[in-house]
């Protein structure tokens, strides 16, 4: 019984061993998942740049069901598209339209006892109409003090 027990803990530091010499590499590298995800999810000639991101907290943990709001600031003010994170503080809102520019879209995330307190925008100039990522950090609210 003993054996097993060894055979199965030595398996399993073995498949989380190779599970972190996989993405180690992945996760240190943003530029090139940044631009496999552009590539994957480009923007439709129909419906325009699309946004995605992650909602987190300041220790970087997913914030889920946070409300996320993009707003034309140009053109259509005022026309905005509003969306809740998954329970991974992801989110994704498609194009607003062909013919509104990134740069006049502003990303707005929320939930209740929290703030916003830092926002990160990445956009891939090489490809047009490319997907622009917006990353919320969202720090608690806590009770007054006096």
């Amino acid at each position: 019984m003993q054996k097993t027990i060894t055979v199965l803990c030595a398996s399993a530091a073995l498949a989380l061993a190779a599970s972190v010499l996989v993405t180690v590499p992945a996760s240190a590298n943003g530029g090139d998942f940044f631009n496999e995800l552009s590539e994957s999810w480009g923007a439709n000639v129909d419906t325009g740049t699309p946004f995605f991101g992650f909602v987190r907290d300041v220790r970087g943990r997913p914030i889920p069901r946070a409300i996320v709001t993009a707003t034309v600031q140009r053109g259509l003010d005022g026309e905005s598209v509003t969306i809740i994170s998954d329970n991974l503080g992801h989110y994704r809102i498609p194009g607003l339209g062909k013919d509104i520019a990134a740069k006049d879209v502003t990303i707005e995330c929320a939930k209740a006892g929290y703030r916003a307190t830092q926002q990160d925008r990445r956009i891939m100039r090489t490809m047009p109409k490319a997907p622009v990522e917006v990353n919320c950090r969202l720090s608690p609210v806590g009770p007054a003090t006096s």
